[in-house]
C-alpha cells in the first residue's frame, strides 16, 4: 500500500501519528459484467501533492489501483468507467467526513468510522479499524495490526 508523508501528522483513532491530513477521499464502487448494483471495495484517498492511496481488500487492491490511475477522476466521479470488463465508479466522501466530523482527521479515523458503522459493507477496511473493535467482538484482530 502507497502512504505519503502529512505535513502536520494529527493523531488517529488509536492514538498514533497519522501520516497524511489534507486529502480528498472516495468510495470505489464496482458493477461486475452481467450484474446489476455496484458494491463497495474500497476507499481511495488522494493527498495535496496528487498521491493515490487505495485502501481494500489485498486481492482486489491492484485491479482497482489500475482502475483509477488509467482514468480521469471526473470520469470516475460521474458516470463510472469501464476496467477489465467491470464499470468502476467513485464517490466523493465529503459529505460523509462533513456530517461525522471527520473532514479534519487523518485517513485511520475515516477508514475505522466506516467500518464501525457498517461492518458487513465495509468488511474490506477490518484490518485497519483498531485492536479494540476486533475484540468487542471476540475475534482476533487480522496479523498486520498485531505486528504494530
Amino acid at each position: 500500500m502507497d502512504a505519503t508523508d502529512g505535513e502536520r501528522g494529527d493523531l488517529t483513532v488509536d492514538g498514533s501519528r497519522s501520516r497524511q491530513t489534507a486529502y480528498d477521499a472516495y468510495l470505489i464502487l464496482v458493477e461486475l459484467p452481467n450484474d446489476d448494483f455496484f458494491s463497495a471495495e474500497g476507499v481511495c484517498t488522494i493527498g495535496p501533492d496528487g498521491s493515490y492511496t487505495v485502501y481494500s481488500d489485498d486481492s482486489r487492491h491492484n485491479f482497482l489501483r489500475q482502475a483509477i490511475l488509467k482514468h480521469p477522476l471526473e470520469e470516475l466521479l460521474d458516470a463510472g468507467a469501464r476496467h477489465r470488463g467491470a464499470l468502476v465508479r467513485l464517490e466523493d466522501l465529503a459529505e460523509y467526513r462533513e456530517q461525522r466530523q471527520l473532514a479534519p482527521a487523518a485517513p485511520e479515523a475515516l477508514l475505522a468510522a466506516m467500518y464501525r458503522e457498517n461492518r458487513v459493507r465495509h468488511y474490506y477496511l477490518a484490518r485497519y479499524a483498531p485492536a479494540e473493535d476486533w475484540a468487542l467482538h471476540g475475534r482476533l484482530a487480522p496479523s498486520s495490526r498485531l505486528e504494530k
